[in-house]
């Protein structure tokens, strides 16, 4: 039997005896400590202040001593044994470039994340999607050694953003099938056509040295790139809690790219340096949270025999989301965002508008509807659409 049949089998095994047990399936963590999923989140999966902690300390409550051993934040089959199984199913999506789908499966999770020790913790993701023909890959995979609260390292295969709790940098926090324009776009190309979201081998250091500070500066590997070749790009990012609802902040990335055949440079493609610099805030109003990220992109310009000259673009993102809740249980979260991004040196504009009205059945099954549309795009290109819709669940 192929190795992806396998692993899906096992996904349908690990569902069936959570469904078993509870048709809720609420957090093992939340009832093990008779705590909602809203104690950590904003709107799964966004997190609240405590949450933002937790993450932080390595799965722990950092301010309750008896609740440091406790596993994970997510979803798992039993108190002690920490793995979690995520699916996704899209039933319909249909794009005006291309035709519609039925995408009943659409990907398959397995998650492991946890305390592995008094100082060390660690988070696994394997994944499998319907593009791949559900062959099993890594998505993610980080080892940690927490030191205190001001210093934690982190060995990352995944986003060099991956230690940011704020949820607008990061992939892993997002809510709706488009990613985020900011971290979504390779801009002048320089960094292996890479996007801020994209995998690459990460040693990060994060931590808060004061409780309103939070900072992480890391060295990456090229992206998409398992074996972290051309080990050069350094990345910073600090963000300030003005109070418990406000945060500003800024990010910076900055490296260089070049080709490698069998582990050795190939030294008649020229290196080509790349930077990428932001700002960005979130602010909680009540049930409504607002994000927003502005990014200035340069990249060595590739049209060139020699990077004599730079391909600068800007980027900018804002995203709102209301939060209704029962029972202080989320119910409704519709949300809209706007993207903004250039390309060929500014030359081109790229907009984007987002709608997306989510209903949270349960603290962690949820469904959505959510309308992608192209408002404009550099003359000579036709305006694109999309209608999703799409269910997801946490075991």
């Amino acid at each position: 039997m192929k190795t992806s049949k396998i692993f899906m089998l096992g996904v349908l095994l690990v569902s069936s005896i959570v469904w078993a047990g509870s048709a809720q399936a609420v957090p093992a963590f939340a009832r093990k400590y008779e705590k909602a999923c809203t104690s950590c989140h904003t709107a799964w999966p966004q997190l609240n202040r405590a949450g933002r902690m937790f993450k932080e300390a390595g799965y722990r409550f950092p301010s309750d001593p008896k609740k440091a051993q406790q596993i994970s934040d997510f979803l798992y089959l039993d108190k002690s044994f920490p793995i979690s199984a995520g699916v996704t199913a899209r039933p319909y999506d249909k794009k005006d470039s291309g035709s519609k789908k039925v995408r009943a499966i659409h990907e398959i999770e397995l998650l492991m994340a946890g305390v592995l020790g008094k100082q060390w913790s660690g988070y696994v993701e394997i994944e499998a999607e319907d593009e791949n023909n559900f062959d099993p890959k890594l998505g993610m995979a980080t080892f940690a050694y927490h030191y205190n609260k001001a210093v934690n390292i982190q060995f990352v295969y995944g986003p060099m953003f991956w230690a940011d709790p704020y949820g607008f940098l990061g992939n892993h926090f997002r809510l709706t099938r488009g990613s985020v324009g900011i971290i979504d776009q390779t801009f002048g190309g320089a960094d292996k056509n890479g996007k801020l979201r994209s995998p690459r081998q990460n040693v990060i250091v994060s931590g808060r040295p004061m409780n309103k500070l939070f900072y992480s500066v890391g060295l990456s590997g090229e992206s998409n790139d398992a074996e972290g070749v051309n080990a050069s790009t350094a990345s910073g990012r600090v963000a300030f809690d003005v109070t418990s609802d406000v945060m500003v902040g800024a990010f910076a990335v900055s490296g260089e790219t070049e080709e490698f055949k069998s582990g050795t440079p190939v030294t008649t493609t020229p290196k080509r340096n790349f930077s990428r610099r932001g700002v960005d805030a979130q602010v909680d109003i009540g049930s409504a949270r607002i994000q927003a990220a502005f990014l200035k992109a340069e990249d060595d310009n590739s049209t060139l025999p020699a990077p004599t000259s730079k391909d600068k673009n800007d980027a900018w993102s804002i995203q709102g989301m209301y939060v209704f809740k029962d029972a202080k249980r989320p119910t409704w979260a519709p949300l809209v965002r706007l993207d903004n991004y250039e390309k060929s040196a500014g030359a081109d504009e790229y907009k984007a508008l987002t709608l997306n009205l989510t209903r949270y059945f349960t603290q962690n099954i949820k469904a959505y509807v959510e309308y992608w549309d192209q408002l404009d795009v550099p003359a000579g290109q036709k305006e694109d659409k999309r209608l999703t819709l799409q269910l997801i669940a946490a075991f």
